[in-house]
């Protein structure tokens, strides 16, 4: 089975980074809520959406150091790929940030692979040539095609969902916060390779 997987909040954990960062620059007061949705909501608030833009800059170049790997992202993906399935990380996000810094995000997101053993050992799961990240949304789901993707796990619905999403792919949404599970719907990685195997 050819399995295409999202990065950013599918393998990358971003819980609490967003408000720690937020904090550190005194944007925000201490009693905002932890998760990326409540940051955002509050910058939305106070009509601060540039700020907002600007954050996810920051987070997503110098300070994606702190984002963690999801509980057992790794080793489901090793399983995966031990049993012999082909594994491709499709992202998409801007190559340099809108406003602030320009940091290339595509890099800071391989070196973030790197260090936390997704690519560049001799039983990570990808290669260095299985990282896709696109500028686009449309992109993003012209290259799950072109991969002929079997499955595609994703925390955004609008993926899935999207008008050229390919027919016989099947989409796993990853949203560990969920109260209420779908079918082909996971809230941690154990969850999503049951649903894969």
């Amino acid at each position: 089975m050819i399995i295409g997987i999202d990065f950013d909040n599918t393998i990358a954990d971003y819980t609490g980074v967003f408000y720690r960062v937020a904090r550190e620059l005194d944007w925000i007061p201490a009693e905002v809520g932890q998760s990326k949705a409540q940051v955002k909501a509050y910058f939305i608030s106070q009509d601060q959406e540039p700020k907002w833009t600007e954050l996810q800059g920051i987070v997503y170049g110098k300070e994606i150091g702190q984002a963690r790997p999801y509980n057992h992202a790794l080793s489901s993906l090793k399983t995966l790929q031990e049993q012999g399935h082909t594994l491709y990380l499709v992202s998409h996000k801007t190559r340099y940030p809108i406003i602030g810094d320009k940091i290339d995000f595509h890099q800071a997101a391989k070196t973030w692979l790197t260090h936390n053993g997704f690519v560049g050992t001799s039983d990570a799961p990808f290669e260095e040539s299985s990282l896709f990240f696109n500028a686009t949304l449309d992109e993003k789901v012209n290259k799950i095609d072109q991969l002929n993707c079997d499955a595609f796990v994703d925390d955004l619905e609008k993926v899935l969902t999207h008008p050229r999403f390919p027919q016989g792919c099947k989409g796993i949404l990853f949203q560990p916060d969920m109260r209420q599970i779908e079918r082909n719907q996971a809230t941690n990685w154990r969850e999503v390779t049951s649903l894969l195997c």
